[in-house]
């Protein structure tokens, strides 16, 4: 009965750790994997199996999932019109063939697979305790399920968290295999698992050399108390049962394998070559396509809980010190936990492609590392307690207790966007910001969430990096910020408003010089984790009704027969030499424009004198409507366009009132307003940011 509570107690922790709050933070890679997830179901009604391969990971498991998930939904849809508060489409296979998905339609994949993994929690309990003791697999479990890097990827409907949760139930039933009294059906189940897990993510394999080399060293007789040898032909056909079992159950779950498995292992093949030559990465403050041999490293250091660390800290002190290692019960399983946990970092630290997350596949291991750790302080201080007094009693459930306890006071300050954890002991997000690529999504719900809040959402046209993503949230028309559109028109230059993204200006993507343009501005709305900014709102090239209400010098002013100037923004009206000032021009067009229109910005001193000579030809500007991207001649009449142009103040300008004068669109310039410059003297007391 109180092995039952307990079970169904992890079940529940699990499950609501899962489930909280579960339409928040979605991970950007969510709307591929739903997409996918639909597109396979409705391929799978089709008989189409040759191409329910969508993605080379293969992600089968969570497109089976998330499909399943989208499947219920479509149904739901059609016998309850309304209930989901999403427009769908009444017919099963047009529901599936959705692009996008409203942030609703997101929980019952989501409940799906936190009913699963919180079953693989359980069952990584069971094997544990079997494996290794009961103490162990509370205390290992207890870390896990409040680790919060690792509960962050197990929240999201990506193929790190099956693939993490089954290979470490792969990785306890072959050691149950391998020990003294080992039974076949552990070797059984390890096949299976380890066939799921390779079916989620294909870098599962990567426990295969570790894997290897155990059974090499039990038969040179290293680990003889707890895994016998049994001859090396035996050791041959168990290890070709094992992988007849994976590739079995691969096949079994993936239907494209059944009728095309050579498309299937080209299609792998390729994506697993393309993405090791990802690129576009950040690390250590600058752009790199190859994060060195530290990046792993870091990441522990980084995204590792305190609780987490200590353990394996201690537990590596244990393992290096004979006299504590002999201590140790199950010593060869613990050794061989260990030895596959290094050779999975290993093997990821000599990719070039190198993401956080992939530690995810090795975490099991290391909490079952760090328990021990934990149970071996817990058994020094009792040992110490009990030299001071013999009426203090800690027991291992009390330790437990305690740990659980720490666990949640690192874990709740994160709640519900864990993945914004860095280690609080190595200064947190804000020492990471400046390591690396910060941001998977997270917070882009809010800014969602502001920009619905505008009389015209439904006409604003909103461009955001992760558009997939922010379309799930954002009430408007959502346009892509994309490093793939080399030429032609930006699709964000026909925005109102644009999303930018923490590890989007970490890279500098999709060119430096389209965010020095917006960068330059102020956002009209910031959201802040963790003290850091990870999303800033700008104000888009078109004009909003309410932007035109807001413009700080109105003005009505024809340029020429087809351009009116309605207004202008100053970043100051003060401004101080050697500083830049930034002038925001609201242009309607009332008829297309030649192709080689360009804005030209000048100050003029009292005597009406152009200050664009030689000493002071910073004072002058000539740049191309919204910095050339774009094109005047496709301006359709009546638009608005919002155009930001920025003025060097020369260090040499003199100090005094200076008249704006702007020219474009004809020969003559106008004069439409005035700056003043400040001395040097002037600029503690300098203008306002308005």
């Amino acid at each position: 009965m109180k092995s039952s509570l307990l079970l169904f107690a992890i079940f529940l922790i699990s499950l609501v750790s899962r489930t909280l709050a579960i339409t928040a933070s979605l991970n950007t890679d969510e709307g591929l994997w739903i997409y996918r997830g639909s597109q396979f179901i409705k391929r799978l009604f089709e008989g189409d199996l040759t191409h329910t391969i969508l993605k080379h990971h293969p992600g089968v498991p969570n497109m089976w999932l998330s499909g399943s998930g989208m499947l219920m939904n479509c149904w739901l849809n059609k016998l309850f019109g309304g209930f989901l508060g999403v427009d769908l489409p009444p017919e099963i296979t047009a529901c599936l063939n959705l692009d996008g998905f409203a942030i609703n339609l997101y929980i019952l994949p989501r409940l799906l697979q936190a009913v699963v993994t919180s079953a693989c929690m359980v069952c990584i309990y069971l094997l544990t305790r079997r494996l290794l003791g009961q103490a162990i697999a509370l205390c290992t479990i207890i870390i896990l399920l409040l680790e919060p890097f690792f509960l962050a990827y197990q929240r999201f409907i990506t193929t790190d968290a099956l693939q993490a949760d089954f290979a470490i139930l792969a990785v306890l039933s072959f050691l149950l295999y391998l020990r003294k009294d080992g039974e076949r059906k552990f070797i059984l189940a390890s096949g299976i698992f380890l066939g799921l897990a390779t079916a989620a993510k294909i870098t599962a394999l990567f426990l295969l050399p570790a894997i290897v080399i155990i059974i090499g060293l039990i038969e040179l007789g290293v680990w003889q108390e707890s895994f016998p040898k049994r001859g090396w032909k035996q050791q041959l056909r168990s290890f070709r049962l094992w992988v007849g079992t994976i590739l079995v159950t691969f096949i079994l779950i993936f239907p494209a394998t059944w009728v095309s498995p050579g498309y299937v292992l080209n299609r792998i093949r390729d994506g697993v070559l393309q993405e090791s030559d990802r690129g576009f990465l950040f690390f250590l403050g600058q752009l790199t396509h190859s994060p060195g041999i530290l990046f792993y490293p870091l990441v522990l250091i980084y995204r590792l809980s305190p609780i987490l660390q200590v353990g394996l800290v201690a537990i590596s002190i244990v393992l290096l010190i004979p006299k504590l290692r002999h201590r140790l019960k199950n010593m060869s399983a613990i050794a061989a936990i260990a030895l596959i946990a290094v050779c999975v970092i290993l093997i990821l630290s000599a990719s070039d492609n190198k993401i956080d997350r992939y530690i995810n596949l090795c975490l099991p291991m290391l909490a079952i590392l760090a328990a021990i750790g934990w149970l071996e302080i817990i058994a020094g201080v009792r040992l110490w307690v009990n030299k001071l007094s013999s009426q203090l009693k800690i027991s291992n459930e009390w330790g437990c207790l305690i740990i659980f306890a720490l666990q949640l006071v690192f874990l709740l300050p994160y709640h519900p966007y864990y993945l914004t954890y860095y280690n609080p002991l190595f200064g947190g997000a804000v020492a990471a910001q400046n390591i690396f690529m910060i941001g998977q999504g997270e917070g882009l719900e809010k800014v969602a969430q502001w920009l619905n809040q505008s009389p015209h959402v439904k006409e604003t046209k909103v461009a955001s990096w992760y558009s997939r993503y922010f379309s799930s949230y954002f009430h408007g028309q959502v346009l892509p910020i994309d490093k793939r559109i080399p030429s032609g028109i930006q699709p964000w230059t026909q925005a109102h408003r644009l999303v930018f993204y923490k590890n989007q200006l970490q890279r500098q993507l999709p060119e430096p010089r389209m965010l020095a343009y917006f960068t330059n501005q102020q956002p009209l709305y910031t959201v802040q984790l963790q003290n850091i900014d990870y999303a800033w709102v700008y104000p888009g090239p078109l004009a909003l009704p309410e932007d035109l209400k807001r413009i700080q010098f109105p003005l009505s002013l024809a340029f020429s027969e087809k351009v009116r100037l309605l207004g202008y923004d100053l970043n100051k009206t003060k401004i101080s030499s050697n500083e830049d000032l930034i002038v925001t021009f609201y242009w309607e067009f009332l008829a297309p424009l030649p192709a080689d229109v360009s804005i030209k910005i000048n100050l003029r001193d009292r005597q009406n004198n152009p200050q664009n000579n030689k000493n002071n030809i910073s004072n002058f500007s000539s740049t191309s409507l919204v910095d050339g991207y774009i094109f005047p001649e496709q301006i359709t009449a009546g638009t608005v366009i919002r155009d930001v142009h920025k003025l060097k103040i020369s260090p040499t300008t003199p100090p005094q009132h200076y008249q704006l004068e702007v020219e474009g669109f004809s020969n003559q310039g106008q004069v439409i307003g005035e700056v003043e410059v400040m001395g040097i003297r002037d600029k503690g007391q300098g203008g306002q940011r308005r």
